[in-house]
């Protein structure tokens, strides 16, 4: 699997470039005001992104070092000469032979495999490479899950407002209704005691 890592270097590097562009946009619009506030929140997470594939890609080029290094044939090739770290002249001379090495990609490491059944990494990935992607990845996550929770509350507080505005509508035109019949009521009565008034008079002699 390890000879698809130039490919995905290259993924890597464009992913940074791109998700640097739309943070530094996202966050400069966001506090400017040009757009809601929750857009910075966006830009940070593309920022913290675009930093853990830096990281990635730092680490899995010293990998793809170690694994270039490992794979040099020749008279010298065996053990792996990128296994070759401090002490294993002395292994080796203990009967802990160097037997094959791994890569791994999650954590980023180079493992070399002994005869005894143990492993060590070779050092050649930096130790802040690991910790670092974790770190990038968790602030990622956080920074969109932010922003997605104060979208959703702002769009749930806009749709509550639009019902409560149509309620009071509502209400009012009922209660305009209420007027009407009212005076309606009112101007019958006023008729029936004209009509009343007028019979009486009528009838005196």
């Amino acid at each position: 699997m390890w000879f698809l890592a130039p490919l995905f270097l290259l993924v890597l590097v464009g992913a940074f470039f791109g998700l640097v562009g739309y943070g530094v946009g996202a966050v400069a619009d966001g506090l400017s005001g040009l757009k809601e506030r929750h857009a910075a929140l966006r830009g940070l997470a593309a920022l913290s992104a675009a930093g853990a594939a830096a990281l990635y890609a730092w680490g899995l080029l010293a990998v793809l070092g170690a694994v270039v290094t490992a794979e040099d044939g020749g008279t010298d090739s065996s053990p792996p000469r990128s296994c070759r770290t401090a002490g294993w002249e002395e292994r080796a001379a203990a009967g802990v032979e160097i037997t094959d090495y791994r890569v791994g990609f999650v954590p980023l490491g180079f493992v070399c495999e002994t005869s005894d059944g143990g492993s060590y990494d070779n050092g050649d990935v930096p130790g802040y490479v690991n910790p670092g992607l974790a770190g990038f990845a968790l602030a990622a996550v956080a920074s969109a899950v932010s922003a997605g929770w104060i979208s959703e509350r702002r769009a749930r507080a806009a749709a509550g407002g639009g019902e409560a505005a149509d309620t009071d509508t509502g209400a009012g035109a009922g209660a305009g209704a209420g007027g009407e019949a009212a005076d309606t009521d009112t101007g019958t009565g006023a008729q029936a005691a004209d009509t009343g008034t007028g019979d009486g008079a009528r009838q005196e002699p």
